[in-house]
């Protein structure tokens, strides 16, 4: 790598060459977490980890902690000939840039999400201490979130398809690129692909976001007060008070929620996993 910087600057890996390593470090990635699974099975242990096999999160902050947290290249990035590096000040990053783009990376989205969620907890809360008005907008501004948030980094993405910079939104804060360091580079062909991948993919977001302002313009015009005030029911039943909330912070009837996580141990709105033990009844409702 110093006998790279001292020809003259790094050069930049191509969106390619990102991708396909990206690619390869997923299907070992997939490849860990099924050995691992496998191995949980035989010790007879893997019921009390259930919840931690429904999501390829840890695995990936194993294999990352073991490549790219101690300073080695991913299987992906030896395969395709390219290192992470600081493009700008032309310098390898920070063994504590990579561990911060690696939890950003596998943790910022989700983590950003559980937040809202237990802000939206917080001010639907009976004992909240906000005015029917705040309580109002609040929501409102969360619900925006939840849709904005995967279009934001969806447009994210589309610029990384155009430009080749940043492949994530946690490496664009960690300053972290890719420079190639040996091997082949592919064809402009590839490039001139991806480029117009990007196009589609911010003309997908706008489309997305009108069709989302649309829908919101449309629902608030035409819903009637009884409308209205069902949205403030059981969503399963449609009948009674919701009394008792998920871990994800989503509010239904006892009796719906317990019958549907008898059938599936997850929220019946967004589908994470839930332990029946874990909900809770919330009193004075």
């Amino acid at each position: 790598m110093e006998a790279k910087k001292k020809r003259g600057e790094l050069k930049i890996a191509s969106q390619a060459e990102i991708l396909r390593s990206h690619q390869r470090d997923g299907d070992f990635v997939k490849y860990l977490r099924e050995k691992i699974t496998d191995v949980l099975q035989i010790v007879e242990k893997r019921i009390g980890l259930q919840p931690l096999m429904h999501s390829d999160i840890p695995f990936k902050l194993i294999y990352f902690f073991f490549t790219t947290g101690m300073g080695n290249q991913t299987l992906g990035e030896e395969y395709t000939g390219i290192v992470q590096a600081n493009l700008n000040a032309q310098k390898v990053p920070s063994i504590y840039a990579r561990l911060l783009a690696v939890i950003l990376e596998c943790l910022g989205e989700k983590g950003l999400i559980r937040l809202l969620k237990k802000f939206e907890l917080s001010i639907n809360h009976p004992y909240s201490e906000l005015t029917p008005a705040a309580v109002t907008f609040l929501n409102s501004f969360i619900t925006k979130m939840y849709t904005m948030i995967p279009i934001f980094i969806l447009v994210h993405k589309g610029l990384f398809y155009m430009f080749g910079r940043y492949y994530s939104l946690g490496k664009r804060i960690a300053r972290i690129d890719y420079a190639k360091v040996y091997g082949q580079r592919p064809t402009d062909t590839i490039s001139w692909g991806l480029r117009l991948l990007g196009i589609a993919t911010l003309a997908q977001c706008m489309l997305k976001i009108w069709q989302t302002n649309h829908n919101e313009s449309c629902s608030d015009k035409y819903l009637t007060i009884d409308e209205r005030q069902s949205m403030l029911m059981c969503q399963l039943c449609l009948e009674n008070v919701p009394t008792t909330t998920t871990p994800c912070g989503h509010l239904f009837c006892w009796f719906c929620l317990t019958d549907w996580l008898n059938t599936k141990p997850q929220c019946p709105l967004c589908r994470e996993h839930v332990i029946p033990s874990r909900i809770v009844h919330v009193m004075n409702l």
